[in-house]
C-alpha cells in the first residue's frame, strides 16, 4: 500500500470519529441556530476533509520524494496555535487583529500602513459579517 494511501487511510479514519461525535453535539433552539445546528459547519469541513483524503487514496502516488516543508509553514502553524490560546484571554476580535499584523509581517510585509489597513479591515469583515450578518457573538475573552 502507497503512502498516499496509508495516509488517507488515516486522515479519513479520524475525519469520520470527529464526524461521528458531532451527533452527540447540543441540540440548540430553532430560533437561536437560524435554521443551521452547531453541528452543521464542522460537518461540511471533515467532509470535504474525507473527500480530499479519498482523492488522495485514488490519484497516483508521485514517483519523486516531495521536497522537505519549508520552515515558513511550521512558524505560520506556531502562530496559529498562539492565536487559538490568546483568543480566550483577550477576545477574538483583539486576537485576531494582532494575528493578521504579525502573521503579514512573518510572511514578510514591511509595509506599515499595508498590514495595518489589511489587518483593521479584515478584522472588520469579520466581524461584520459574523456578529451583524450572522448574530454570532464571537468570544470576548477574561479581559473584556
Amino acid at each position: 500500500m502507497s503512502s498516499n494511501r496509508v495516509a488517507a487511510a488515516a486522515v479519513i479514519a479520524i475525519a469520520a470519529a470527529l464526524f461521528a461525535a458531532t451527533f452527540w453535539f447540543e441540540k440548540m433552539p430553532e430560533g437561536i441556530t437560524r435554521g443551521f445546528g452547531a453541528e452543521l459547519f464542522p460537518r461540511l469541513v471533515l467532509g470535504t476533509i474525507i473527500a480530499l483524503a479519498l482523492l488522495l487514496a485514488l490519484l497516483p502516488a508521485a514517483s519523486e520524494p516531495l521536497a522537505r516543508i519549508p520552515p515558513m509553514v511550521w512558524y505560520s502553524g506556531a502562530a496559529l496555535i498562539l492565536f487559538t490560546a490568546i483568543v480566550p484571554v483577550i477576545g477574538m476580535l483583539p486576537a485576531m487583529f494582532a494575528f493578521l499584523l504579525a502573521l503579514g509581517y512573518l510572511w514578510g510585509e514591511r509595509r506599515h500602513l499595508i498590514l495595518l489597513s489589511s489587518a483593521v479591515l479584515l478584522t472588520a469583515a469579520i466581524w461584520g459579517i459574523f456578529v451583524k450578518g450572522f448574530g454570532v457573538q464571537l468570544p470576548k475573552g477574561l479581559l473584556a
